[in-house]
């Protein structure tokens, strides 16, 4: 059984607010050991589509959803950076990012070490861990493969980049960057990732190529967290085909999920889960139990661990800290990113299908 402890990947809109509600935010990204300005760097929302390009003057403008948000910077040659932020706080100021150059050394990685064929079983399997199985190998590129280094520690494999990876999805047409701040995976199949990822939209060569994109993103779309969350805020579980009870030990043998939806021991107020925080254009996450999710908008790809006949997705959410206060963001972004465990089917939801935060089906 797969568990994914998530990032800030994928996610939602505030339905009580304007979904175009946006803040206008001024800044400047600089040298940290010189304090020039460095023209033509990227800013970005963090997991998202949204960004710009600083001027000849290292200067942006960006504009960005209210409440709290996570913008980055990079520049090629330099660390790249993010901080978590309020964006009412961001209006009328001018935000500075000091980006710390990458030193030659870490820039200059050897080759030969890479291609051994121990580095190339475990780039295999941190390929299909990181990225996610799929149908077609050449689904999802690494045009940087070789910077990664990879390397064992019991029966855990651990990965780093001192730049962002660059990922191109030819199933969904996107240009990812995903700087790697950690990766592990052990071999009782538990995952785990943080970085700072941005994505860019490709250019289609013809229609044909842009409609199997954007059936392709719907498919990734539908029973994902982000949909999910999406229709939690909006209190659409039940129409968007998402069905939720306790997962909780009480006749924990009890083999039949639906028999358990009518169980009132089972049975959990949704409406409670979550506490919209207007002033900060957010949503607090009042879940301090574990949790099980049916999407019966999807078929099982896979057996599933606890319903032997059930025929629809499956997913258990643990807490990481019952205690630990839990948000939403505007973009949807979980804070603490690692709060939450995903087991079942949302837990292989992995970068290759990963959809910007800003995205929204048709």
């Amino acid at each position: 059984m797969k568990k994914i402890f998530y990032q800030s990947v994928f996610l939602l809109l505030l339905c009580s607010y304007s979904s175009f509600s946006q803040a206008t935010i001024k800044g400047k990204v600089i040298d940290e050991e010189n304090n020039k300005p460095l023209p033509f760097s990227t800013v970005f929302v963090v997991g998202s589509s949204i960004g710009t390009i600083t001027n000849e003057n290292g200067e942006f403008t960006l504009k960005v959803p209210f409440g709290t948000i996570q913008i980055g910077a990079s520049f090629i040659g330099y660390s790249t950076i993010s901080s978590v932020f309020e964006s009412k706080q961001l209006i009328d100021k001018t935000l500075t990012f000091k980006l710390m150059p990458v030193s030659k050394e870490l820039l200059e990685v050897k080759i030969e070490g890479k291609v051994s064929k121990q580095w190339l079983r475990d780039y295999k399997v941190f390929k299909r861990e990181f990225l996610g199985e799929s149908e077609k190998n050449e689904d999802y590129e690494i045009e940087n493969r070789n910077k990664i280094r990879l390397f064992w520690e019991e029966n855990k494999l651990f990965a780093s980049c001192d730049e962002p990876l660059v990922i191109i999805n030819h199933k969904l047409g996107y240009k990812v960057f995903s700087t790697l701040k950690e990766f592990q995976y052990k071999t009782n199949g538990d995952v785990s990732y943080l970085g700072i990822t941005r994505f860019e939209p490709l250019k289609a060569q013809n229609q044909t190529e842009q409609n199997t994109w954007e059936q392709n993103r719907k498919e990734a779309y539908w029973g994902s967290p982000n949909h999910f969350f999406k229709s939690l805020i909006r209190h659409q579980l039940k129409e968007n085909k998402f069905l939720v009870i306790k997962d909780t030990l009480v006749n924990y043998n009890m083999n039949d999920f639906y028999l358990k939806l009518t169980n009132k021991a089972f049975q959990i107020d949704l409406d409670k889960m979550i506490e919209p925080d207007s002033v900060n254009h957010q949503y607090f996450l009042k879940l301090n139990t574990p949790i099980e999710i049916v999407y019966e908008g999807k078929n099982n790809k896979q057996a599933n661990y606890r319903y032997r006949y059930m025929r629809y997705e499956h997913t258990s959410i643990e807490l990481s800290n019952k205690n630990e206060v839990k948000y939403l963001t505007s973009q949807g972004e979980l804070y603490p990113p690692q709060s939450l465990k995903f087991s079942g089917s949302m837990g292989n939801y992995r970068i290759g299908t990963a959809l910007p935060s800003d995205y929204e089906p048709e």
